[in-house]
């Protein structure tokens, strides 16, 4: 009897890993990822690169363009998010038609946007140059298609939702990131304008690809209709998530910058470039799911469903962050003083950043409200946890715990923000469950007697 038990285990066994290889959904996942990481791993040597050549207080000059670049991505008005739940609920009821109007209607928004912004941009750095500024006139040039690039790219990023268009988009990250790195032979020579250089081509790169293998080839359209019911959605989901991102992180600059000066801001960058590493691995997974989770949400419209698509992946996911973490935290003084000794300094603050893989991880099912579009659902916990952020950092700050007091501040601010997350799908996933036991007695008699 053993013998049979243990043969039938085998098989299940075996079956079930033959079933999780042909999964598209964990091939997309795979070929997604495998570019990922290979663009991260030449963006890691690219930064590390530059900031070998570039000290603290450069690197705190240039920062200051991101964190004002950062207060502007509001001006999307919700079209990421909105496309984001719009394009893949539309397909999978199969209305394409739809979903390309609405892409459409959107698209001219975000290029009158990107005009208006880039012009403002190269006004701010044509003015830098009559005062003879040139380290903020080639900051602000260098930031004009970067912020081309956070509208008009990311729109075309949201159209991309199907497995072989993922994998199209890996493709793209990939390559944008080669024409990054052939700049690096420069940074030696350029220094701090070798770092505008390379921003630069790398905003005009993704800008390039991603219009040229877009998947959607529409043209811009004055529909007030459909896009009014593409911001009704996105607008609300957009105002969590500008908070929860954009927002959140240049406040953290900001705080930084006035509390702690130039230097520390070029510190805090580099604690940032090793956060972003590691979003960038959990987007990996996260940004798959999300479309799967929307599709699911369009097709049953049950908070279960999505739990049970997620639930193996992200525990998965989060248990195996843990070693690298340690790892991580080990061996971070040796790297730093081997790759970038001009970041010393820099060391406790990356150590903290740490701690994001797993955050970033665990916020994967907070994806369900956004696919709800339930609006005070979505507010109610990005607010909790910025708020959270914000007290925190003037508490530490007044307690001299010194420039940690920052990034500890929004580590506990984005834990609060999961937690609540969990509290507010737990309590509509129980609402659910007693609707459909309403509906259907005999299941709530048959559940009760168990």
């Amino acid at each position: 009897m053993l013998k049979v038990h243990h043969l039938g285990t085998n098989a299940i066994m075996f079956s079930s890993l033959s079933a999780l290889r042909r999964s598209k959904t964990i091939h997309t996942i795979v070929v997604f990822a495998s570019g990922n990481v290979v663009a991260m791993m030449l963006g890691l040597v690219g930064s590390l690169v530059q900031a070998r050549y570039i000290g603290p207080e450069d690197m705190g000059v240039f920062r200051t363009f991101g964190i004002i670049a950062g207060y502007l991505t509001f001006l999307h008005m919700g079209v990421f998010d909105g496309l984001q739940r719009e394009i893949p609920l539309q397909l999978g009821r199969g209305n394409q038609g739809k979903a390309e109007q609405a892409a459409s209607a959107c698209l001219t928004w975000i290029l009158f946007v990107s005009l208006v912004c880039g012009s403002v941009f190269i006004g701010l750095a044509l003015r830098a140059a009559c005062h003879r500024e040139w380290m903020q006139f080639w900051g602000w040039l260098a930031y004009t298609p970067m912020i081309v690039s956070s509208f008009y790219g990311i729109y075309l990023g949201t159209t991309f939702r199907t497995g072989q268009q993922f994998v199209t988009l890996s493709k793209i990250t990939v390559v944008q990131a080669v024409a990054g790195t052939l700049i690096l032979p420069l940074m030696p020579f350029l220094g701090y304008y070798g770092a505008c250089l390379r921003t630069a081509v790398n905003s005009i790169a993704n800008v390039f690809l991603l219009h040229h293998w877009r998947p959607m080839r529409i043209s811009p359209r004055l529909d007030w209709p459909s896009f009014r019911d593409v911001i009704r959605i996105g607008l609300p989901l957009s105002g969590a998530g500008y908070i929860a991102t954009s927002l959140w992180i240049s406040m953290e600059g900001t705080f930084v910058l006035h509390w702690f000066g130039i230097k520390i801001l070029g510190l805090y960058s580099m604690a940032v470039f090793v956060r972003s590493v590691l979003s960038q691995l959990a987007q990996n997974l996260n940004q798959v799911m999300n479309v799967k989770i929307y599709g699911q949400y369009g097709r049953s419209g049950q908070v279960a469903d999505c739990v049970r698509l997620i639930l193996k992946p992200v525990a998965f996911a989060f248990m195996a962050s843990l070693p690298l973490i340690i790892a991580g935290w080990l061996a971070m003084p040796w790297a730093v003083n081997l790759l970038i000794p001009k970041y010393g300094a820099a060391i406790p603050m990356m150590r903290v950043t740490l701690l994001a893989l797993p955050i970033s991880l665990l916020s994967l099912p907070t994806t369900i409200l956004w696919a709800t579009g339930r609006r005070f659902d979505c507010f109610a916990s990005v607010i909790l946890g910025f708020a959270t952020f914000v007290v925190l950092c003037g508490l530490l700050h007044k307690m001299h715990v010194g420039n940690l007091s920052v990034l500890i501040a929004s580590v506990l601010g984005q834990t609060i923000n999961v937690l609540v997350s969990y509290m507010l799908i737990l309590n509509l996933f129980l609402r659910q469950r007693k609707n459909l036991d309403v509906r259907n007695p005999i299941r709530a008699n048959i559940c009760s007697v168990r």
